[in-house]
C-alpha cells in the first residue's frame, strides 16, 4: 500500500510507536485531526550507506467513527493499553508507557468532543455547582464570595442578621 497523504485541512497531533491488536511487531501510530493511522514501517538497505523506509498501512480509523455514549468518548485506558470502540470494530492499542497512552486518550477526546481537557474540567465544576445550588436551594458562588470577602464569621453573622 502507499503512504498516507494528509488532507489539506488535516494536521498531525501525535506520532508514536505502538502494538496493535494481535500484531507482534511495533507499528507507527499517527493521530491526525481526522484519522488514526496505523502503519508498519520496514527499513530496507539499498546500499552500504543508504536505507529506505517502506510503509504499509495496517488500519485507518476515522475519528468520526469513534462511538459516544452519554456524551463520553468510548476510548478507555488501562495502564499502557487503550481500548477503542468504533462503529465498524473495536480494537486495542498498547503503548510503551502509560504517559504516552494518557496523551493519546486526551488528544483523541479533544478531537472527538471539539473541546480541550481544561474546558471539560471547567464545565464539570460549573455543573457540580449548579447541582448543589438546585438541591440545597442557595447560591453557592455567592456564599463562597462572601466567605472570601468577609470571612466565615462575617458571612454567618450577615446571614443570621438577614433572617431577623
Amino acid at each position: 500500500m502507499e503512504n498516507y497523504e494528509l488532507a489539506e485541512d488535516e494536521v498531525i497531533l501525535l506520532t508514536t510507536e505502538v502494538y496493535y491488536n494481535d500484531v507482534e511487531d511495533k507499528l507507527l501510530l499517527t493521530l491526525t485531526s481526522k484519522k488514526i493511522i496505523i502503519e508498519k514501517v520496514e527499513i530496507k538497505k539499498v546500499s552500504l550507506l543508504k536505507k529506505e523506509e517502506d510503509k504499509k498501512i495496517i488500519n485507518i480509523v476515522n475519528i468520526s467513527d469513534i462511538k459516544l455514549y452519554n456524551n463520553k468518548v468510548q476510548v478507555h485506558q488501562k495502564n499502557t493499553e487503550v481500548y477503542i470502540q468504533t462503529i465498524k470494530n473495536n480494537f486495542t492499542i498498547k503503548f510503551d508507557n502509560a504517559i504516552e497512552a494518557v496523551k493519546f486518550v486526551t488528544k483523541v477526546t479533544d478531537v472527538v468532543t471539539g473541546t480541550t481537557m481544561s474546558d471539560r474540567g471547567v464545565k464539570k465544576v460549573k455543573n457540580s455547582f449548579d447541582k448543589v445550588d438546585d438541591v440545597l436551594g442557595f447560591d453557592t458562588r455567592g456564599t463562597v464570595k462572601g466567605v472570601i470577602e468577609n470571612g466565615i464569621t462575617g458571612t454567618l453573622l450577615k446571614g443570621i442578621k438577614k433572617d431577623k
